[in-house]
């Protein structure tokens, strides 16, 4: 952008300030990382357009109802889910969307327009899966459609995860469709950019890092839940291990995989620490029990997540942001394989650092270069975690982008209005 453009922008917006729509606002989420990255999202927006009007559209609206969120979480706020009437295939887009705008779209669907009335621009917040029937993506992609197509809203898709496949396949046409009409696209991993141009080869799209990565890694010093681990370590040094959402040995004691592996873990000498990163396994508790290791349940803030990690010697992690939120504070992580190709894509992102994940169903033919990796960091503390802060560093940088595509979009939008 052009500094005289800029600054005429700039001098619009500070007469009537943009109104910028954020669909799939995930703050409502018991998840650090959801947290982390609709923070550093709407840290992005602020600077991309310091006067603006945000509106919510919470994950909740486009979730299933069964999903669950914590009302510590997000304050005690309403969690009742707008019932609309929705697509199911790509075909139903140009119906169903009749059906809303003649007042027919089912008791929740006003809710949504009256969200969307009057927005310079919409922002969809890709986090979550583009993958298979997932409910949320239907929902958000149907949304976006029908806010640049039928109500000539400026809409982006950023922060996203795209792993379209041939299993079970309605979303590929949905996103094809969807894309074909959107003011950007910006992925955030390698994978989903390769992913996307598989089954998308026409859709102009770009990678851009996970919008966590613009925080600061100064997360606040030291947090009352870490002081209190650190009495109950009394001193000593300690590993992390959130196993995440996919499939894992650990219902049979100390036969368990998961066990063998923590026992395996601890002689190294280090004293493993079980956290609690969202509320969906439930058996967290139960492992930190067997394996006579402090239990670190889900706090109120991810910064509390980052202190942990920071004075961690690495963490063992089947979560997509708990690597980013480590390398920010200089914690190597070993990864494990997810529910899709996200945790790849993270590894890939940080240029090997990491190495690439485990398979999370296969632990017992894993843990040998498990416990490999977990000695090379200890040997190369000195080096690994100052070479991790750079690398987030670089990447906090590249996020910036996205501000530039948000101020892209709304200065198209304020020089040309509907």
């Amino acid at each position: 952008m052009a500094i005289s453009a800029l600054k005429s922008f700039l001098s619009r917006l500070s007469t009537k300030p943009a109104t910028i729509v954020l669909l799939n606002d995930c703050s409502d989420q018991a998840n650090y990382g959801a947290l982390a990255l609709v923070d550093g999202l709407k840290q992005i927006i602020a600077g991309a357009v310091p006067t603006h009007r945000l509106v919510a559209i919470p994950s909740h609206w486009v979730m299933d109802a069964s999903f669950g969120f914590a009302s510590f979480w997000n304050g005690g706020r309403d969690l009742v889910q707008p019932q609309a009437l929705w697509p199911e295939v790509a075909d139903q887009f140009e119906i169903v969307a009749e059906e809303w705008l003649a007042g027919r779209g089912g008791p929740g669907a006003q809710d949504f327009l009256a969200r969307l009335s009057g927005a310079d621009l919409v922002i969809l917040n890709g986090e979550g899966s583009l993958y298979r029937t997932n409910l949320s993506a239907i929902r958000e992609l149907f949304l976006a459609w029908f806010a640049r197509t039928r109500l000539n809203i400026p809409t982006l898709f950023l922060n996203g995860l795209v792993h379209l496949t041939l299993v079970v396949p309605v979303l590929p046409a949905m996103v094809r469709k969807t894309f074909a009409v959107l003011d950007g696209v910006a992925v955030r991993e390698p994978r989903s950019l390769r992913n996307l141009s598989e089954y998308a080869p026409d859709i102009v799209a770009r990678q851009i890092p996970d919008s966590a990565y613009s925080l600061s890694p100064d997360h606040g010093g030291t947090p009352p839940s870490v002081a209190d681990l650190a009495g109950r370590l009394d001193g000593q040094d300690y590993f992390c291990f959130d196993p995440g959402a996919m499939p894992i040995d650990h219902k049979y004691g100390q036969r368990s995989a998961v066990y063998q592996l923590i026992a395996q873990l601890k002689r190294t000498g280090l004293q493993a620490v079980i956290v609690a990163s969202s509320t969906m396994e439930g058996y967290d508790e139960q492992l930190a029990r067997d394996t006579g290791s402090p239990y670190y349940p889900l706090q109120p803030s991810y910064r509390d997540l980052m202190a942990l990690l920071a004075g961690a010697k690495f963490q063992v992690t089947g979560r997509y942001h708990n690597p980013i939120l480590g390398a920010i504070v200089g914690c190597p992580s070993i990864s494990i394989a997810t529910t899709s190709h996200k945790n790849h894509g993270t590894c890939e992102v940080l240029g090997g650092l990491i190495g690439m994940p485990f398979d999370g169903t296969d632990l017992r033919a894993c843990t040998p270069a498990m416990l490999e990796r977990a000695n090379d960091y200890l040997k190369n503390q000195a080096t690994i975690r100052p070479s991790l802060q750079a690398a987030a560093a670089k990447l906090r940088e590249q996020t910036k982008e996205m501000g530039s595509m948000i101020r892209g979009a709304l200065q198209q939008e304020l020089a040309d209005p509907a």
